[in-house]
């Protein structure tokens, strides 16, 4: 014959808490699913537009302007000087990845 354990306000309690838990993690990954599938509908038929862009600048101070020099289809994120600056953001691969339509880089100057 086998124990029978008597689980106490405690336990039970925890066990609920875990339980509620697993289940509010699978639910919130479930709807970030179903967000991100709503975004990916709305940026294949609306491009986004992103109004900054450091690429211009970054390779004006690492390559000198010499735009011959600069791989666009090489992700940054594995190649010196780009992966190490905390201001390059952008290269084809992450802005096909990201859906990005069109980026503009552009300096304000005041005209007085």
């Amino acid at each position: 014959m086998q124990d029978v354990r008597v689980v106490h306000g405690n336990e039970r309690r925890a066990v609920a808490f875990v339980l509620f838990a697993v289940v509010a993690v699978v639910a919130a990954a479930s709807y970030d699913r179903e967000r991100l599938e709503i975004a990916k509908q709305i940026l294949e038929e609306v491009p986004l537009t992103d109004g900054h862009n450091d690429l211009p600048w970054n390779i004006r101070k690492f390559l000198r302007n010499q735009i011959n020099e600069f791989e666009l289809d090489t992700d940054l994120t594995q190649v010196e000087p780009w992966s190490i600056s905390k201001y390059s953001h952008t290269d084809l691969p992450r802005l096909r990845q990201g859906m990005v339509g069109a980026q503009v880089s552009y300096i304000l100057t005041s005209v007085t």
